[in-house]
């Protein structure tokens, strides 16, 4: 079948999003599917095995560390003429919550095709986090909510999610945690929970690779840096433990900067190292060879992407919340006794030194598997799709 993708941002991008929707396009092409994606252009495009030079790119301008594409007419229109002439399209996949998913949405509606949403982001949460003055970009995105999927009116983040869940033929989110944050929200129909998940080829070959000794253990802490991450408050408890360990960073943003002075004054700086931006595979085969990896933030995912790869390639992992804990296998799994960095320098210096699980590393999380689940969620949905799919004009 011919899926297609909808994103807010481009799929060679840095972001957990965009590594989900590239994992799951490798292993539906391996399984004879073919999946294009729709998105905003974008200025870098770091991660370039994610991305496909035929998918279908929208004009956009850049906010912050994203990319913004006004949906509409226009971007109908841009839309239809990248899809012209290419296989008849069985289904179309939002991974998308704002833009993309209101662009994904139109299409569907105009060539009658079954849509699975995947809800990626807390937008309650990540929206304020990314974006300036977000009470005014909360009231602008209502409104724009209400007249792109033509429902009622929209009036907090609640009715939001309903209106997303309620238009879509089905619905899926990376962890139970979340599927219960959207029961809160009033959505009564139970989503899908299939996680993001790991490349097996590239798991196995890191697994097969010889332990690096060192001389003292090493945690990695791999992400976005932004404040929503907490990484200031992972270097403060760093600090505050005073672990006979290394730490490494890896990911760039908005914050790095600030988070880099405050290793300096922690007095930490020569024990910890900042690598900046690096592509995904770098960060997977660093997390392989580190003692622990930490996942520091509070209340703002939606899954554990980090968490899941860690102790997949047979890391343990160090995590703050709860509720991303819940689906981590429990040998794997470190988790801080409370929100406090107190709470999170004790978990750090008990867990720095301690050694792997003597088990083997959960297979659960492996793509392949996730893809065949993901595959009956489409076969479903095109089954009881009142309308005729497969149909695309160029309007």
């Amino acid at each position: 079948m011919h899926i297609a993708f909808f994103s807010d941002q481009h799929p060679a991008t840095l972001g957990g999003l965009q590594v989900s929707m590239g994992l799951q396009r490798d292993y539906l092409e391996r399984a004879g599917h073919t999946v294009t994606a729709c998105a905003p252009t974008a200025r870098r495009t770091p991660s370039a095995r994610y991305g496909r030079g035929d998918d279908v790119l929208l004009p956009a301008a850049p906010v912050g560390e994203y990319s913004f594409a006004v949906a509409g007419a226009a971007a109908d229109r841009a839309v239809d003429r990248g899809f012209a002439g290419r296989p008849p399209v069985d289904v179309v996949h939002v991974q998308a919550d704002f833009w993309g998913a209101w662009t994904g949405y139109r299409f569907a509606r105009r060539h009658r095709l079954p849509v699975v949403h995947t809800m990626h982001t807390n937008v309650e949460v990540g929206l304020p986090a990314v974006m300036p003055f977000p009470r005014a970009v909360l009231r602008i995105m209502y409104a724009a909510h209400r007249h792109h999927l033509r429902c009622g009116p929209v009036r907090d983040v609640a009715g939001y999610v309903r209106a997303f869940a309620g238009a879509a033929d089905a619905v899926v989110v990376p962890s139970s945690h979340f599927a219960d944050r959207l029961a809160g929200y009033g959505v009564t129909r139970r989503p899908h929970v299939i996680p993001t998940g790991v490349d097996d080829d590239r798991v196995s070959a890191l697994l097969a690779e010889p332990d690096r000794p060192r001389a003292r253990p090493l945690l990695v802490w791999p992400g976005r840096v932004s404040r929503e991450k907490r990484l200031d408050e992972f270097l403060e408890a760093f600090a505050r433990s005073r672990a006979d360990a290394d730490l490494a960073v890896y990911g760039g943003g908005t914050d790095l900067g600030r988070c880099r002075a405050l290793a300096g004054r922690l007095g930490i700086g020569d024990r910890v190292r900042f690598t900046g931006s690096a592509p995904h595979d770098a960060v997977l085969a660093a997390m392989r060879h580190a003692d622990l990896v930490v996942q520091s933030s509070l209340g703002y995912e939606t899954q554990g992407l980090t968490v899941y790869e860690a102790v997949s390639l047979g890391t343990p992992a160090l995590v703050r919340d709860p509720a991303v804990a819940r689906d981590v296998p429990a040998p794997w799994c470190r988790l801080a006794a409370d929100a406090s960095v107190d709470a999170l320098a004790t978990a750090i210096r008990d867990a720095a030194g301690r050694p792997r699980p003597a088990v083997a590393p959960p297979a659960e999380f492996a793509q392949s598997r996730l893809t065949a689940r993901l595959v009956a969620v489409y076969d479903d949905v095109r089954s009881r799709h009142a309308g005729p799919t497969g149909v695309h004009r160029a309007a």
